[in-house]
């Protein structure tokens, strides 16, 4: 029976969050079919521009053409960008735009697909959702429209029941259209950003670059940590500690004059010193939790999987086996990735429930966190997500944000821990 009723609660939660998420997808597809027919109409035009400058008349005409292909290009980049919940950018080699430039080169194929198999996916899920009207309104065409014109689909609509026939039929189309657009609009959206982004060959002095700002990262973190501890130890056990001390002065005054009253201020002081104790253990857990050197990293997550607010399921290595044992830095790293994305879980999604899969090999471990709450997560608002990336930054790691309005939110983090 309990698992019954899991099992319905999260059926439930499947559907509100696919009706959630249903008008912004659908308005996404609309203007992916746009600027598909635009692009279709762009790649004849780009042709045409071809084929003049092989013949030399239009040389002064492709930089043009390449130019508002770009700004064509970083258009949808945008919208991709608000449908996946965060950033689309690719590395441009110049101001003029190249045919050389590779991200130049990824513009013209994605322009290319999303003419041809994005205008088409668009208008399958479009179809869907008219065809969903149109059934479901069979009845009021049928009164409204002459009868030798009221054809409904592959229905000829002559009497009442034929045209309640067809809004059930409508109904079937409406779920089938409230299933298939999101996961359609994220298929599209997925494939888009994978066409927009050009991976450029990471030279010497870009990789210098990138790792000095790993370094800088992980020298404001480390700077951070340090302000953390200090905090904590003077707003914590060193009050208390300074608490026991008057208190000490207390009792050995008390011994000389008022010899009655020691035994209250012993107790007293001694539960003073047990918060001191309390808070110093807090802050140790807080530097590099025991639970890692005593039980390992998964059983760690699914400690915290357990304590978190929000239901949270947790798919880990070790099922099978034991998972092998990463360096102790990285598997803190690791710990602390969880543990901040489920305290964003709980305090800023609104989600019902969260997954957080593990996966730890020789190699790397791969963090996914993911919740059904209503998404739009954004960096740099109190979520602790620059500190996160920044941590990460600092083993040469990946930090990936989706969070798209309506939700789902997913975090995955890649935290390579290789000799």
């Amino acid at each position: 029976m309990r698992a019954a009723g899991i099992s319905a609660a999260a059926a439930a939660a499947t559907a509100r969050s696919t009706v959630r998420r249903f008008p912004s997808a659908a308005w996404y597809t609309l203007r992916c079919l746009g600027t598909g027919l635009g692009a279709l109409v762009a790649v004849v035009l780009l042709c045409a521009v071809l084929v003049l400058w092989l013949v030399g008349a239009g040389v002064p005409l492709l930089p043009r053409a390449l130019q508002l292909l770009r700004h064509y290009a970083e258009f949808h980049r945008r919208m991709v960008g608000r449908r996946l919940g965060r950033e689309v950018r690719t590395p441009y080699r110049d101001h003029r735009p190249s045919p050389r430039d590779p991200a130049v080169r990824k513009d013209l194929l994605w322009l290319l697909a999303h003419g041809t198999a994005g205008t088409a996916l668009c208008a399958g899920s479009l179809t869907l959702c008219s065809h969903a009207v149109n059934w479901l309104t069979a009845p009021l065409w049928w009164r409204l429209l002459p009868r030798e014109r009221d054809a409904i689909i592959l229905l000829d609509v002559d009497s009442w029941p034929v045209a309640a026939t067809a809004a059930v039929g409508g109904v079937g189309y409406a779920l089938v259209a409230l299933a298939a657009v999101p996961p359609l609009a994220d298929l599209h959206a997925r494939a888009s950003r994978r066409l927009l982004v050009a991976r450029r060959r990471d030279s010497l002095a870009q990789r210098v670059h990138e790792l000095t700002l790993s370094r800088s990262g992980a020298l404001d973190a480390h700077a951070a940590e340090l302000r953390r501890i200090e905090r904590d130890l003077h707003d914590g056990a060193q009050a208390d500690l300074v608490a026991v001390s008057l208190r000490l002065g207390m009792i050995r005054r008390a011994l000389a004059h008022r010899p009655e009253h020691v035994a209250e201020l012993v107790d007293s002081t001694q539960l003073v010193a047990e918060q001191a104790l309390a808070s110093l253990r807090a802050l140790v857990r807080g530097i590099h939790p025991p639970v890692l050197a005593d039980r390992g990293l998964t059983e760690a997550v699914r400690s915290l999987a357990a304590h978190c607010a929000v239901p949270t399921r947790t798919d880990l290595d070790g099922s099978a086996g034991p998972p092998p044992r990463a360096p102790a830095a990285a598997e803190a790293a690791a710990y602390f990735v969880v543990a901040e994305a489920l305290t964003n879980v709980a305090r800023h999604s609104g989600a019902r429930s969260a997954l957080v899969r593990l996966r730890i090999t020789a190699d790397a471990i791969a963090i996914r966190v993911e919740d059904d709450g209503g998404g739009g997560a954004v960096e740099g608002a109190g979520s602790g997500l620059p500190g996160l990336r920044r941590r990460v930054a600092a083993f040469d790691g990946t930090t990936d944000l989706s969070s798209p309005p309506g939700g789902p939110t997913v975090l995955e983090v890649d935290i390579p821990c290789g000799s």
